[in-house]
């Protein structure tokens, strides 16, 4: 615990220039009496700084309930006070430090607490701000009788509050369900529940010509194989633009956070529904992919993703392409605006529906037609835009139906 701030009050200052003109004027007008008030003035604010100065031993300790929680839903703090010195602590002001995105910062009155006595603060906090948002530490503030000095301590001891990002339910499950057929329309489309799943990936060094796709490999210039996933493994990679360039506006109503809600319902929709899921954003790592544990783990991830500064979508297309190298799955995107480059080595790793996120309409109000969703759709990709107005269990009913529809 140490002191941040010691020093006279406005009214200890006042009170002390008027001791030391008091006194000033006794000595030259020659009137002692004046100059034993001046001198009594003077000592005055002296001896309160020198009270508020005394030491005292002071701990806390806090937990929050529940440690994590969804935007808008409130979470209670308990914070435990204890004197560890050897005489009572003076009456404290004391202030949790809280940042912006929990709300105002508790302020509350702690009564003198004998020596190892304890008391228990409540209070409630809540943010509409994803994101593991800092509780503490304590900062308390003494103040003599008279109002003519204070002290400012800062009591170590910090917590922490995980705000989750907003989830919305969702409908159908799409995998990837191989056809009786052997044109693309039929081989590699997205339905509701598959059987059996396959997808296709570029050609390399050692795979059998019998599994050449054809009509992929004419589609994308590329030599494409068939790649067949087991029956039972239902696996899916869910993708996460947060580039800086691919996103506009600030706070809840900006387009990371829809991107980050769609990709928090999509992900946890997929979990839930039992599919082995991969989570990935534009952030490059040499980490291979693990699959996410639970809905938990995907919530816990997406809860602290921030923009990155990687000037092109790598992160992206390495994770698709990781997946599809070993058994491929279902692909969903929720990315922002991809050259055209940059949409067909996507859109060679395999099938997938996508999201794309129109930055410009959620800092200034009208549609436009999305070059990268034409681009996607042209690489056998299911692509919507989307708006801030859009709605996120819309869309993907749009996305799942469709493709549905056309296998």
């Amino acid at each position: 615990m140490g002191s941040r701030l010691n020093r006279l009050t406005s009214r200890g200052a006042v009170v002390l220039g008027l001791g030391i003109s008091l006194a000033a004027a006794g000595v030259l007008l020659g009137v002692p009496d004046l100059t034993r008030a001046g001198a009594l003035l003077l000592v005055l604010p002296l001896l309160a700084r020198l009270l508020v100065s005394r030491p005292f031993g002071l701990v806390t300790s806090r937990t929050v309930d529940p440690p994590k929680v969804t935007t808008g839903t409130p979470a209670s703090v308990h914070l435990v006070l204890r004197n560890t010195g050897r005489t009572t602590s003076p009456l404290l002001v004391a202030e949790d430090q809280v940042t912006y995105a929990l709300g105002d910062r508790p302020r509350m009155l702690v009564a003198r607490l004998a020596p190892g006595e304890e008391r228990e603060v409540q209070y409630r906090v809540r943010s509409h701000v994803r994101g593991r948002h800092p509780v503490g530490p304590l900062s308390v503030r003494v103040t003599d009788a008279f109002g003519m000095a204070h002290r400012e301590v800062v009591v170590p001891g910090t917590d922490s509050v995980l705000v989750l990002p907003r989830t919305v339910p969702l409908r159908g499950t799409p995998v990837m369900r191989a056809g009786s057929g052997g044109d693309e329309s039929s081989s590699h489309q997205l339905a509701l529940h598959g059987e059996s799943d396959v997808g296709v990936r570029e050609y390399r060094s050692g795979d059998e010509l019998r599994r050449i796709h054809w009509p992929s490999t004419a589609r994308t210039g590329q030599m494409m194989v068939r790649q067949d996933e087991q029956p039972g493994r239902r696996r899916a990679l869910v993708l996460l633009d947060n580039r800086a360039s691919s996103h506009a506006g600030t706070g809840g109503g900006g387009s990371l956070e829809w991107s980050v809600s769609a990709t928090a319902s999509v992900a946890t929709h997929l979990v839930a529904h039992g599919l082995e899921t991969y989570l990935a954003t534009a952030d490059e790592t040499s980490e291979p992919l693990a699959p996410l544990g639970g809905v938990d783990d995907a919530l816990e991830a997406l809860a602290v993703v921030a923009t990155c500064s990687r000037p092109g979508p790598d992160g992206l297309v390495d994770a698709a392409t990781e997946v599809a190298a070993t058994g491929g799955g279902t692909v969903v995107a929720v990315v922002g605006p991809l050259e055209h480059e940059q949409a067909q080595r996507l859109t060679r790793t395999g099938h997938g529906i996508a999201f794309v996120v129109d930055p410009d309409s959620f800092e200034q109000a009208g549609e436009r037609p999305s070059t990268t969703a034409a681009a996607l759709t042209a690489g056998g990709w299911r692509a919507v835009d989307v708006q801030p107005g859009s709605r996120i269990a819309e869309v993907w009913d749009h996305l799942v139906a469709a493709r549905a529809g056309a296998a």
